[in-house]
């Protein structure tokens, strides 16, 4: 089995005909303190199975580890790629909906997906911690960029001077 897509988003849905939406693609999420509860998001997982492996169970277990790579959570589940008419590899999208996870650290957190014991993809999501509204992370008040000069005049006599002859 092959991870096609492995990524972290505001929400994600499959249609009855099988399509996959996604909104809100993201890898960060700012922080105004610790511990830090996010409401709500999605991890998103398309797996692909060659034909030899369709059509039996396939073990799938995803861990979310924090900076210091203790696990803060672990998932396991079991999917069955069905044949279809098609030939060739059978897609399947799996969503993990996760409410009011609980951020306690700055830093590097890793969703880690294994299939059949096998280490299959490694999705990275940083938490940073945000300065307040108006503040650099420093305490200190943005800096503003230096205004732009005014545009220069076209080249060429000025408007009230006469042309000269040549």
């Amino acid at each position: 089995m092959q991870v096609k897509l492995a990524l972290v988003a505001d929400y994600a849905n499959v249609t009855a005909e099988g399509k996959l939406n996604i909104l809100g693609i993201f890898d960060r999420i700012h922080v105004g303190e610790l511990p830090a509860l996010h409401p709500q998001m999605h991890f998103i997982l398309r797996l692909q199975a060659h034909p030899a492996e369709r059509d039996r169970q396939h073990a799938v277990e995803i861990k979310l580890h924090d900076p210091d790579g203790q696990t803060v959570f672990q998932v396991q589940g079991e999917i069955h790629p069905r044949s279809t008419t098609a030939p060739g590899a059978a897609t399947t999208n799996q969503i993990l909906t996760l409410n009011n996870l609980q951020l306690t650290k700055t830093g590097g957190y890793t969703f880690i997906v294994f299939v059949d014991n096998d280490l299959k993809s490694e999705v990275s999501l940083d938490v940073v911690h945000a300065a307040g509204r108006g503040e650099e992370p420093s305490g200190e008040p943005p800096q503003e960029p230096p205004p732009e000069p005014p545009p220069e005049p076209p080249a060429g006599p000025e408007p009230d001077e006469p042309d000269e002859p040549a």
